[in-house]
């Protein structure tokens, strides 16, 4: 591959799992909650609506409580939550998920280790729950963020990425081949483009490419711990990051109805017969999960050295365009995908001869064991397996670009979003006193005609009136910030 991207970063951006509960077997069995457990949800939910504002919970996941919100949703009466995770609780005995949780972006980034999270999410909730509960991996978002990927101008974009979205209307430049051209729209910011969504959001399998750090500047400032995450991989690569420099995103995501249908084989061939191994058939249990990630990216964008019949794979892929063939599916990746592909699997140590003459003969010797065993007699030949390629290959590990225990992201997370809260108050506060301020005109407190409005003066008449605000109103100011702490996960030591 001869490509000037690096990869920055590779791992889950979102991960819903669905809660089960199970009898003693672990099989999923329908069953109402506690009582106890719905009466004191039902409790928090009530005080809640009556102070009108989220409240904290006993639960308490990665070292900060659960605020109980003031409504339900999506179908789920009970919805609890802080920084790292939504649970959303369902009353009804009429369905078997009890439950479902949602890891933030800012959580599975975090740890960076999916058998760590899934564990951590398990633990907490048959403290909830009880032990005999099941997850269920119910979606997932794969992100991959690289630099120097650069995006070809808007009337090549249509021609060079392929995939097989399911689109609801004919897209011009269709054709009968079973891709389809380009993107689902192009979108654009003062002329340049920012994204590129390929099918429906809430389809089984969509796609996104995008502008990462224009979406933090513009968008998502709290998440602006993404520089240090980038600027720290960069520096374990060998090479300079900025936080000018612009970080494209490729997104993957699957959807219940994908990962239920997602199938890995493998095919033997025995005396001219085939005969076809399921290895797995529906990603369900969340913790078999890590073992699929790199299998899942695989099947989205494709190998770099093409699937199972040799020629480029992938759901979703950037091609080099051919006018000697016509057939896309021969036509060749774009060296820079071809980077995109390996974000997640890393290829496996090559065998020494010696390893390699080992493994032959051991396995050659089994299948002779196996042979005479069933036919003691015969001495004729023994027949000899060959096995043929997975149709669905699944790449053995995934790479740590950013080793989680060597570089802990979780202070520069907290001082970043602690950074642009501020920055965010000072903001509105300015903002609100600057109209106090304009609305003294009609007051007692107005200021004489021929004076200017002084800051100073402004926070003086504020103050005053804010303590006859409290007292009116029976409020101490330092329980109402020590509640504020609580409610916002600020620690003690921090204020």
């Amino acid at each position: 591959m001869n490509s000037p991207v690096k990869v920055l970063g590779a791992f889950l951006d979102t991960l819903y799992l669905n809660v089960y509960q199970t009898d003693s077997s672990y099989q999923v069995v329908k069953k109402k909650l506690s009582d106890e457990l719905k009466a004191e949800l039902q409790l928090l939910k009530d005080e809640a609506q009556e102070e009108e504002e989220n409240i904290p919970t006993r639960f308490v996941f990665d070292g900060q409580p659960l605020l109980m919100m003031m409504k339900g949703g999506e179908g789920f009466n009970w919805i609890l939550k802080n920084e790292s995770i939504n649970l959303c609780v369902n009353r009804s005995s009429k369905m078997n998920l009890c439950a479902q949780v949602r890891c933030s972006s800012e959580y599975l980034w975090k740890l960076r280790d999916i058998g760590l999270i899934v564990n951590n999410v398990f633990c907490f909730l048959t403290h909830v729950f009880g032990d005999f509960i099941c997850l269920q991996v119910s979606a997932l978002d794969l992100a991959v963020d690289t630099v120097n990927f650069h995006l070809p101008c808007a009337d090549d974009i249509k021609e060079r990425f392929i995939s097989r979205a399911q689109l609801s209307k004919e897209r011009p430049g269709c054709l009968d081949d079973g891709f389809v051209d380009g993107p689902e729209e192009i979108n654009r910011r003062w002329g340049r483009i920012t994204g590129l969504p390929f099918g429906a959001r809430g389809a089984a399998i969509s796609a996104l490419i995008y502008d990462k750090t224009h979406e933090i500047k513009y968008k998502s400032r709290a998440k602006s711990w993404f520089f240090d995450l980038w600027s720290e991989s960069a520096r374990v690569q060998g090479f300079e990051y900025s936080e000018d420099m612009q970080v494209m995103r490729t997104e993957m995501r699957f959807r219940r109805p994908a990962l239920r249908e997602m199938k890995q084989s493998v095919t033997t061939v025995e005396d001219g017969v085939e005969h076809e191994e399921v290895l797995f058939h529906g990603i369900e249990d969340a913790f078999m999960l890590e073992s699929y990630i790199a299998g899942l990216w695989g099947y989205a964008v494709g190998h770099v050295d093409g699937g199972a019949d040799g020629l480029p794979d992938g759901w979703l892929r950037y091609v080099i365009p051919s006018d000697t063939d016509v057939n896309r599916s021969r036509w060749d990746v774009h060296p820079d995908w071809q980077v995109i592909q390996t974000a997640f699997a890393v290829p496996a140590v090559e065998e020494s001869d010696y390893e390699a003459e080992e493994k032959e003969r051991e396995d050659l010797l089994s299948e002779v064991d196996a042979y005479l065993e069933e036919h003691p007699m015969d001495t004729s030949k023994t027949p000899v397996k060959k096995r043929k390629q997975s149709a669905l290959k699944q790449p053995s590990y995934v790479v740590p670009l950013v080793n989680p225990l060597l570089f802990n992201l979780a202070p520069y997370i907290r001082k970043r979003k602690r950074q642009v809260n501020m920055d965010r108050m000072v903001a509105q506060l300015t903002g609100c006193l600057s109209t106090f301020e304009a609305w003294r005109a009609h007051s007692d407190d107005k200021l004489p005609a021929d004076v200017e409005a002084d800051f100073s003066d402004t926070l003086s008449v504020y103050y005053r009136l804010a303590e006859e605000y409290m007292q009116q109103r029976k409020k101490d100011y330092s329980k109402i910030v020590r509640k504020k702490r609580v409610l916002y996960h600020i620690a003690e030591s921090v204020a």
